[in-house]
């Protein structure tokens, strides 16, 4: 999953207003050498608050002076400073709304989570002021930005100012920031509910029967005989997976399902009435249009369609996939069956033991290969930083460079573990984008990989991953190096469109199939030895009975958390999101989600920016498995991965995806390999 901070606000340094120096900033340059930005994290709550509090006034102020900037509206006094305000805001208060998701301190992550709350609130004022609005159109009329980048920047603001009610009437326009600002804090409390959660079961020996030795071995007692287990994103497939148990199974299912039920079914179902007031506000029908209007498919209706229509080509294999689990239980398959039989089914028809595959996925050593494929892919050099000046001592940090150039790219952090507070599962923040400033001189960017459901090193040993966790590592690393990668001159375009962010990193877990790759990234735990050839062609010949790629079933689950995700934004405002989350499962998927589990209360997707965007998971696939033809002969061939970062990875936000892939391939895009992938023609 992407962190997408195109508009964090944080704070402003000075209000900047005299650019005439701008205008070399615009110039063609080549790329100096970076310096490295190093950042103090260890900040207390007082400080959080009194900086926090500080570079909001100075940016209002900012802002201010902006709209009420007597002159003629042109690129270089209306977007450039806006740029430059809010990407001054963002710069300088990273420490103070990143700790919120790393901190161990729940003080201090309490103090970030208001920072951001008050800096959204001042998002939703900053970007609803009419004069800029205004001004930005007269910019739009006169032509005056020049470079695509400059275009491109001023297509960013005029949406991003249009979408926040800016061209609406006095009283609409403050009823939408009001909505803005309790939406911003509704979805806050949402995630953090999550992040605190310390759910866990108490169970006995009998019932932890075919869970790894090593995870057994991870759980503490409760001081009568039982065991404490924990229910999170790092023990929960483990459990899923091999507990032989079925009561455990459904216990484990029904805890995680009801993670916060039902405090944040509430806050999800205000967030659902606030985003259709605010759609309505702006004279759209649905907080889908709302959202796809400015985004690469600007209809419902057309994503509708996709969805339905490979959910039709995919219901038969569907079924078929779940009647082979049927075949192994005896019985029904229940969503908490799905993993273990799975697992049952890759042991007995494949003789692939999940369990002895963790075996030879170390932790470290996975880390260390995948990054040496990655060097190789696209140019570039990683190295250790020791001590690594991080906010806790497990977090990792690496120096990056361009491997022909020596020159300094930026900073890398690897936080890997699980701990209280963390967000599930695993994602990648682009902590502080690149940034060229205005003599022309460039600011390296840092970015952080911050995973919770790997298990946790024990007892001096390392943590032994699944093959799942691997390919998400190798997804994860794909934002990473886009976010450390790209050349585009100003903050707001260092990150991809909504529609296109998640198909590079897709694109990328390919690799995690490939025999060649399976060798360099395996060494088995105690031997240190590579997988066997005979078990990575077992490995990869049970591909299609779960990867989301080729696996109908596992594809049906994706439909269905986009269609439920789509029938929350795109109905009327009194959604009860139970009831739809049940009807959706029973007609996209063959085994429904039953009475009792809570899913929505813990779909952190719809919380944290893909709210009427979680079918960019499929979407995106079709562009990404087209984008994989290229690298298919030859995986690590670097003239391939030279050219994907300079087309693909470089330009970022600056063109859009089809112009990009289109420059990649040499030809457009086409969802042919996408079909091909569940052995389905294209519709």
């Amino acid at each position: 999953m992407h962190s997408n901070k195109s508009l964090t606000f944080a704070a402003l340094v000075a209000a900047i207003l005299d650019l005439s120096s701008w205008r070399g900033a615009r110039a063609e340059a080549t790329l100096a050498p970076f310096t490295p930005t190093v950042i103090n994290w260890s900040l207390d709550v007082p400080t959080i608050r009194r900086v926090c509090a500080e570079q909001i006034a100075a940016a209002r102020t900012g802002i201010a002076r902006l709209a009420h900037a007597n002159q003629v509206a042109t690129f270089d006094n209306t977007v450039l400073p806006l740029e430059n305000i809010f990407a001054d805001l963002s710069d300088t208060t990273v420490v103070e709304t990143f700790l919120s998701q790393v901190s161990p301190d729940k003080a201090v992550r309490d103090a970030s989570v208001d920072c951001q709350n008050d800096q959204s609130a001042f998002q939703s004022e900053a970007t609803a002021v009419p004069s800029i609005y205004r001004s930005l159109l007269v910019v739009s009329k006169g032509g005056a930005a020049r470079s695509d980048a400059d275009k491109a920047l001023l297509r960013f603001y005029l949406n991003t100012y249009r979408q926040a009610g800016a061209g609406l009437g006095e009283r609409a326009r403050a009823q939408f920031v009001a909505l803005s600002k309790e939406l911003a804090t509704v979805q806050n409390q949402y995630l953090q509910n999550y992040a605190n959660d310390n759910t866990s079961l108490t169970v006995s020996q009998p019932e932890i029967a075919g869970l790894p030795d090593d995870f057994v071995a991870s759980l503490k007692s409760n001081g009568g005989g039982g065991l404490i287990l924990p229910v999170n994103d790092s023990t929960y497939g483990i459990i899923a997976a091999n507990a032989t148990n079925e009561n455990l199974r459904r216990r484990v299912y029904f805890a995680d399902t009801n993670i916060q039920f039902p405090a944040n079914i509430r806050l999800l179902e205000r967030a659902i009435q606030i985003r259709y007031r605010l759609a309505h506000l702006l004279g759209y029908h649905s907080w889908a249009a709302y959202q796809m209007a400015t985004r690469a498919v600007t209809q419902p209706a057309k994503i509708d369609a996709f969805l339905a229509q490979l959910d039709a080509h995919l219901k038969r294999d569907a079924a078929a996939d779940v009647s082979a689990l049927v075949a192994l239980k005896g019985a029904t398959i229940q969503p908490w069956d799905v993993a273990f039989y799975r697992n049952q089914l890759q042991k007995t028809r494949y003789a692939v033991d999940r369990n002895i595959v963790r075996q030879y996925f170390p932790a470290p050593h996975v880390v260390d290969a995948i990054m040496q494929i990655y060097q190789r892919i696209l140019g570039v050099t990683f190295t250790a930083v020791r001590p690594a000046r991080a906010w806790y001592p497990d977090v990792i940090e690496y120096a990056v460079s361009d491997t022909q150039s020596g020159r300094y790219l930026g900073t890398l952090f690897l936080d890997l573990y699980p701990r209280q507070g963390k967000p599930g599962g695993a994602f990648n923040d682009p902590i502080l984008p690149v940034r060229r400033s205005a003599n022309g001189s460039w600011r390296p960017p840092i970015t952080a990989m911050v995973v919770s459901d790997w298990p946790a090193p024990h007892a001096g040993k390392p943590a032994l991953l699944t093959h799942e966790d691997v390919t998400t590592f190798f997804h994860e690393f794909g934002h990473a190096m886009a976010a450390l990668l790209t050349t585009a001159p100003y903050e707001s375009l260092s990150s991809f469109n909504q529609d296109f962010v998640e198909a590079p990193s897709q694109m990328l877990e390919n690799f995690t199939w490939d025999p060649g790759v399976l060798k360099q990234i395996s060494s088995n735990v105690d031997t240190g030895q590579p997988m066997p050839d005979g078990l990575i062609h077992n490995l990869i010949a049970v591909r299609c009975t779960s990867d989301r790629l080729c696996n109908a079933q596992s594809a049906s689950t994706q439909i269905m958390f986009s269609d439920i995700d789509l029938r929350y934004h795109e109905d009327g405002p009194n959604v009860n999101v139970n009831d739809v989350w049940y009807a959706v499962s029973r007609a996209d998927t063959p085994i429904p989600t039953p009475a009792g589990a809570h899913p929505a209360a813990q779909f952190t997707h719809l919380m944290g920016g893909y709210d009427a965007g979680y079918y960019v998971y499929l979407w995106s696939l079709v562009y990404a498995q087209d984008m994989f033809t290229a690298f298919a002969p030859d995986l690590e061939s670097p003239a391939v991965g030279m050219r994907y970062r300079k087309t693909i990875l470089e330009p970022a936000r600056i063109y859009s995806p089809d112009v990009e892939v289109a420059n990649f391939l040499g030809r457009p895009m086409s969802p042919a390999a996408f079909y091909a992938g569940f052995n389905t023609r294209v519709p």
